[in-house]
């Protein structure tokens, strides 16, 4: 592995103070820690040589360091002897990117280890770095586990109210819509969907991965890590929830708006058959009067086309009498 391939690595004590580490440290073997330290790497796993760093320096086994730094994982969680692997997914707050391009974060945890890979910055490893700057980094290797995925829950989270601020004005504005203005509301309804599609299709393993790292995790450096583990999994199932509820609410206004349109669409073709109802008789009455054929009466009067148009006009208006008798009209 190049130097490239490497983000940071760090010495971190249990007073939360940290040391970093360069790449010479690292490179040809895993160095030796004081009691109380454990060590943190982090790495771009689309960098040529992690692959073969995480089996022959790092000691990791092939299958596992293969699932570390691969593509399309979802989020998951796996058990072993010697420790653990995990990923998950962060919203991408990067420039020019959409949040719903949630960036996979992986996870190595044997011992006094922390093994952590990345494709793209991630803000949650920022809040890290500058916890250890201010010497208030996470104090075991638990602890940084689930400092690092609530980081990323707290961010998915911010986008979401983003999100529901987004819903709650289409659902302001489609109060005051005017018939056939819908199409502009609707398309912006249908971006909220997509992105709320996109974040719930990583959000939701990632909900099920967290309660079993919470149910099946052999063993806890403390107590209290296991009540923040789990309450980071009822935050993740409330967010899935959140989702759900946000997609429903989209559908629902834009159920509304189609029947707004549908009812336009239909008072148009109404009106449309209630006029082709009127012409239909005075069509027959003047495509009669009109064939080529002798004996059509009043045709030499010069009284004639007078009388013509005073006969429909009366049957005119006795379509209208008869149209509002029957409340068509």
């Amino acid at each position: 592995m190049t130097t490239s391939g490497l983000i940071n690595a760090f010495d971190i004590a249990s007073n939360g103070t940290g040391v970093a580490m360069g790449w010479e440290n690292i490179s040809t073997r895993i160095p030796s820690l004081d009691e109380g330290h454990y060590l943190w790497v982090h790495l771009d796993w689309m960098t040529d040589g992690v692959h073969d760093w995480l089996m022959d320096i790092a000691g990791i086994d092939p299958t596992i360091a293969t699932n570390l730094a691969t593509r399309g994982t979802r989020p998951s969680v796996f058990f072993y002897d010697h420790g653990f692997s995990m990923n998950l997914r962060g919203v991408n707050l990067n420039a020019e990117n959409d949040p719903a391009d949630m960036i996979s974060v992986r996870f190595w945890l044997s011992g006094n280890i922390v093994i952590t890979l990345r494709n793209q910055s991630l803000k949650a490893f920022d809040d890290i770095r500058t916890a250890i700057a201010a010497g208030k980094a996470p104090h075991s290797p638990d602890d940084f586990i689930l400092t690092v995925a609530e980081r990323l829950a707290y961010r998915v989270e911010n986008v979401v109210r983003g999100l529901e601020e987004n819903v709650e004005a289409i659902e302001d504005d489609q109060e005051g819509v005017t018939e056939g203005k819908t199409l502009p509301l609707r398309m912006r309804g249908s971006d909220i969907r997509n992105q709320l599609s996109r974040l719930r299709r990583h959000l939701a393993p990632q909900r099920d991965a967290l309660v079993m790292f919470v149910e099946q995790k052999p063993s806890w450096a403390d107590k209290r890590f296991k009540r923040r583990a789990r309450a980071l999994t009822d935050k993740t199932i409330r967010l899935v929830e959140d989702f759900d509820s946000l997609r429903e609410r989209i559908q629902i206004v834009n159920e509304n708006l189609m029947a707004l349109e549908t009812e336009r669409m239909n008072r148009t073709m109404y009106w449309l058959t209630v006029i082709a109802g009127l012409f239909l008789p005075i069509s027959f009455v003047t495509g009669l009067l009109g064939i080529n054929v002798g004996g059509i009466p009043a045709a030499d009067s010069p009284w004639g086309f007078a009388t013509v148009a005073l006969i429909l006009a009366a049957i005119v208006g006795f379509e209208i009498w008869l149209f509002k008798k029957m409340r068509l009209i």
